[in-house]
C-alpha cells in the first residue's frame, strides 16, 4: 500500500510538471519565431547546420511560414505530453492496469513517431527559410535522420512493446480479480 501512495504523490508531481510543458513549450515556439532576427545566430542554427552566407533579417512572412511549419511536430508534441499527463491522472488515482492506460501508451508511442516524422520536414522546411536569402546556387534544402531522429523511435517502439504488456498485465489483473 506504502508504494501505491508514492506512486500516486509522484504521479501528482510529475502531471504538474507536464502540464507546465504543455504551456512553455508552445510559448517558446512564439519567441523563437517572433524574435529570430534578435537571437544570436548560434542559438538559430542549434538543430540546422546551414546558414546564409550574407547574415539577414527573415522577413515577416518567413517567420509567419516557419512558425506555422513549427506548429505540425510542436501538435505531435503536445499531443504525446497530453496523453503523459492523462497517464499521470490515472496513476494519482490509484489506477494501475487498465484498458484506458493501454490506449495511453500506444497514443504516446504513435505522438512520437509522428513527431520524428513531422520534425524532419519542419528541420527541412528551417533549412530552406534561413538560406532562402543566399544567391541561386547557395540556397539549402536539408532532410537529416540521426540519432536525433532514432532515439525518439526508438522509444516510441518500447513505449509500444510496454503498451502490449500493460495490456496483458492488465488482462491478469482482472482474470485474479474475478478469480474467488
Amino acid at each position: 500500500m506504502d508504494n501505491l501512495i508514492k506512486i500516486q504523490k509522484f504521479s501528482k508531481n510529475f502531471r504538474l510538471l507536464i502540464s507546465i510543458l504543455i504551456v512553455a513549450i508552445p510559448l517558446y515556439y512564439i519567441v523563437y519565431w517572433s524574435c529570430i532576427n534578435q537571437l544570436p545566430a548560434r542559438l538559430i542554427s542549434v538543430n540546422t547546420q546551414p546558414t546564409s552566407l550574407a547574415p539577414h533579417n527573415l522577413p515577416i512572412k518567413l517567420q509567419v511560414i516557419g512558425f506555422i511549419a513549427s506548429l505540425f511536430p510542436l501538435s505531435a508534441l503536445i499531443y504525446g505530453l497530453v496523453n503523459i499527463r492523462k497517464l499521470f491522472s490515472y496513476y494519482r488515482e490509484g489506477v494501475i492496469f487498465s484498458f484506458e492506460l493501454v490506449t495511453i501508451f500506444k497514443n504516446t508511442a504513435k505522438a512520437l513517431v509522428l513527431w520524428v516524422a513531422l520534425s524532419m520536414i519542419y528541420e527541412s522546411i528551417k533549412t530552406v527559410l534561413f538560406t532562402l536569402g543566399n544567391p541561386p546556387g547557395s540556397r539549402v534544402i536539408d532532410i537529416e535522420f540521426g540519432s536525433a531522429e532514432i532515439t525518439p523511435l526508438l522509444v516510441g517502439c518500447i513505449v509500444f512493446v510496454i503498451a502490449r504488456v500493460m495490456d496483458e498485465g492488465r488482462i491478469l489483473f482482472e482474470e485474479n480479480k474475478l478469480t474467488v
